[in-house]
């Protein structure tokens, strides 16, 4: 079960960094109209929260080592410390834009407030994907 779950983690994010690309061009276009009928805006923001949930899943259980051996560590800092952290950031940014913008009536400010938090969760996603296990088919 465990090798399917990796498996999904490792692959979806193809698809969900697209919904995020696609997401954040729509709104730097001024192409979103509503956010709560927006269906990609939905969808990116389902997709991270499963991402997310698979990571976790994938995360525990946690090894019985001290933190200070972890952070002392780069490649256990990374997939304990860093990589969990900054993907709960982003999803959590992509989680209040969408609820953010799903408010607002304008949808110039929708589109303002999804482009800022989608982009800024795009950024702070990239920043700690490992690119040589994802890209490593």
């Amino acid at each position: 079960m465990k090798t399917g779950i990796l498996h999904l983690h490792h692959y979806l994010p193809f698809i969900f960094l697209f919904l995020l690309l696609f997401s954040v061009y729509k709104a730097a276009t001024n192409k979103i109209e509503d956010a709560s009928k927006d269906k990609i805006l939905l969808a990116t923001m389902i997709l991270a929260h499963i991402q997310l949930l698979l990571g976790i899943i994938l995360l525990f259980p946690f090894p019985e080592v001290e933190m200070g051996v972890i952070m002392k560590d780069a490649a256990r800092r990374f997939k304990y410390i860093e990589h969990p952290s900054l993907m709960f950031i982003g999803v959590l940014l992509i989680t209040i834009g969408r609820s953010k913008a799903k408010k607002m009536t304008d949808s110039i400010k929708e589109n303002k407030i999804i482009l800022v938090t989608f982009l800024i969760a795009l950024i702070v996603i990239c920043i700690r994907i490992p690119w040589d296990k994802l890209l490593n088919f």
